[in-house]
């Protein structure tokens, strides 16, 4: 994928994504039931695809972005991926001390992760 084009298309993907994420997860904050942790599932299944979408984009189309800002979002995605996964794994039973700090790790990467894609789209401050 090496149009500019394919980026804009797969950050806009990106962000929907984060965003239900992140809804889902207050959710979840709410209650834990079957359907919460199926839509924690679904977030994480489609933040999966949007990793390997990655992988495949032209990071050269972002040459005025900060150094390694494609593989920082990389890495902070990695780790929602991570924490989600986690987070639908666990039983509705369990201790509500276990799941308040489950739901924070998964918030915190979230914000993570978007922090990571609002900094790839900021203008360089580098001069040409």
């Amino acid at each position: 994928m090496y149009s500019p084009r394919f980026w804009i298309e797969w950050l806009d993907r990106l962000d929907r994504v984060l965003k239900s994420a992140r809804q889902d997860v207050a959710v979840l904050k709410r209650a834990v039931s079957p359907r919460s942790l199926e839509a924690i599932q679904r977030s994480k299944r489609q933040l999966c695809g949007l990793l390997n979408d990655l992988r495949l984009l032209d990071r050269e189309v972002l040459a005025s972005t900060p150094p390694h800002g494609a593989d920082k979002l990389q890495k902070a995605l990695d780790m929602t991926v991570t924490q989600l996964g986690s987070l639908a794994e666990i039983p509705a039973s369990s201790a509500p001390g276990v799941l308040d700090t489950m739901l924070a790790a998964s918030d915190a990467a979230l914000r993570d992760s978007c922090y990571e894609a609002a900094m790839l789209l900021m203008p360089s401050r580098r001069r040409a």
